[in-house]
């Protein structure tokens, strides 16, 4: 009698992420110059990051990616910060989340004279994003 062994599937982590909707995302981990690459795309940008110009801040909840879209000298900053799930899936497949996106726009480096800057000085708006996760070789 013979018998069959099925072999479990090799789970292997994510690590490109595309968001879509008005504001549409696509995050690498890695590329083939093996830097991360981040793309934003909005009604009025279309962006692209790589290597330092994206800050990943790995928490409890999810890795925090980050990227100034943009910047207005003595102004403001406006960041947008995509929590990142821990996503593992079988090698080949696609899996489907929902996430959020945070806009920030940060005051607190605007020229003003002394004593500088009061008041609120970062004010944010989320939005609740869909997307797809898949494990690439690069």
């Amino acid at each position: 009698m013979t018998s069959q062994h099925t072999r479990p599937a090799q789970l292997v982590d994510a690590n490109l992420f595309d968001v879509t909707g008005p504001i549409r995302i696509n995050f690498a981990r890695s590329s083939f110059a093996g830097r991360p690459q981040f793309s934003y795309q909005d009604a009025e940008l279309n962006l692209n990051f790589q290597g330092e110009e994206i800050d990943i801040l790995t928490t409890p909840i999810g890795d925090l990616v980050t990227v100034v879209v943009e910047s207005i000298v003595d102004a403001f900053d406006r960041r947008v910060s995509l929590l990142v799930p821990v996503i593992r899936l079988v090698r080949g497949e696609q899996v489907e989340f929902d996430t959020v996106l945070v806009e920030t726009v940060d005051r607190s480096l605007a020229f003003v004279p002394a004593p500088g800057p009061a008041g609120v000085l970062q004010s944010y708006r989320t939005h609740q994003v869909h997307g797809t996760a898949q494990q690439v070789d690069f």
